[in-house]
């Protein structure tokens, strides 16, 4: 089914929002879902999610090897090829070793007068919090620092609150999808991609104009209902499963719900760098966590109540992490048929990935 005119209309005002705001000053790049933003919002900065340039990447690959893998890379080439104005800095987390080599890199060939790798933590426990939780004020210290500004807890309290909210906004969108589906899930992800970039009062604007135009006003969706799950992909794989005829009812993605699980009331007498450090550790994990394998065993019972009929999983290349986690997933769900997808960073719109996706969901009817 083709979109209304309203929905034309407010995918096209999403689309200018964004870009708008890539315009501006004081801009900070963020690549891992770990990352605090609200740190960076009370600095006075602008926090955004930073994706790799899609195509092969001939510039960075004179920087960091090729066996690294393509998202990195794609994040490199486009900072070498001058293609994001008005950045300001960037922030990564160590998650794995190609962030690590994508840090020193940025810090040595980049423009950015700010730079910062923050040390996170394998798994979630009581001593990984305080670890956590210091990482985090030593994190504050040197932004307050490097803005000669005085950012207060207050100041950080407030950013929580304001981005807890939107989270919890979104979250409302993923409910009640056990049973019917009018929204497909790309809308969804598109949708916390854009709470990834823009500012959080502009993100309000733009969740109540879908809310109200947009989602209460669909029509039930009818096809394969599917669960996609993996690492960093390429721009338009989950839309592409909606153009093949499937009904993406849930996914397991960092850029996606796992981003929204943030939603817990401080304890009494917490400060704001433990409360940020609990909410980020206890969440579902990803693949580089060490509690990801455990998490699988919960998965079974998820895809039973939302009555998933298959599961598309997709990793990088040269991903380790997420390879691996495929392996398990393929030796733990046995009950639905699972599409797995090893791809670079560019390849969601290439007919061979149009062809598996629309000959497994083929299989599924």
């Amino acid at each position: 089914m083709g979109q209304t005119a309203w929905e034309e209309a407010f995918w096209q005002r999403l689309e200018e929002a964004e870009n708008d705001f890539r315009q501006k000053n004081g801009k900070i790049a963020w690549f891992c879902s770990y990352t605090p933003v609200e740190i960076i919002s009370s600095c006075g900065l602008h926090p955004y999610r930073f994706s790799g340039k899609e195509g092969t990447s001939y510039y960075a690959d004179s920087f960091l090897h090729s066996s690294l893998c393509f998202f990195v890379r794609g994040c490199l080439e486009r900072v070498l090829k001058g293609e994001e104005k008005n950045l300001e800095g960037v922030v990564l987390v160590n998650s794995c070793l190609a962030m690590s080599h994508l840090f020193f890199a940025l810090q040595k060939y980049s423009s950015c007068s700010f730079s910062y790798l923050l040390d996170l933590p394998r798994y979630d426990s009581q001593p990984a919090r305080e670890f956590w939780s210091q990482v985090l004020r030593k994190f504050h210290r040197a932004l307050s620092k490097y803005r000669g500004i005085e950012s207060t807890e207050k100041e950080l309290w407030e950013q929580i609150y304001l981005y807890r909210e939107n989270r919890r906004r979104l979250q409302q969108l993923y409910e009640r999808r056990e049973g019917q589906v009018a929204a497909d899930g790309h809308e969804l992800i598109r949708l916390v991609e854009a709470f990834t970039i823009l500012p959080p009062a502009d993100f309000q604007e733009i969740y109540e104009a879908y809310s109200r135009d947009i989602f209460n006003k669909k029509n039930t969706l009818n096809g394969p209902r599917i669960f996609l799950t993996g690492s960093s992909m390429p721009g338009g794989l989950a839309k592409l499963i909606h153009e093949s005829g499937g009904v993406l009812v849930l996914d397991d993605l960092c850029i996606g719900r796992r981003i929204l699980q943030f939603t817990g009331e401080p304890e009494a007498g917490e400060d704001p760098y433990s409360f940020l450090a609990r909410q980020y550790l206890q969440r579902e994990p990803c693949a580089r966590m060490k509690s990801a394998g455990e998490n699988l065993a919960k998965l079974e019972d998820m895809l039973k109540k939302y009555q998933i009929e298959g599961m598309i999983f997709f990793y990088l290349k040269f991903c380790d992490p997420w390879y691996y986690y495929g392996q398990l997933l393929k030796e733990i769900v046995k009950d639905i048929p699972v599409l797995i997808l090893e791809g670079e960073y560019a390849s969601a719109g290439t007919g061979q990935m149009r062809t598996r996706i629309s000959a497994f969901l083929e299989m599924i009817r």
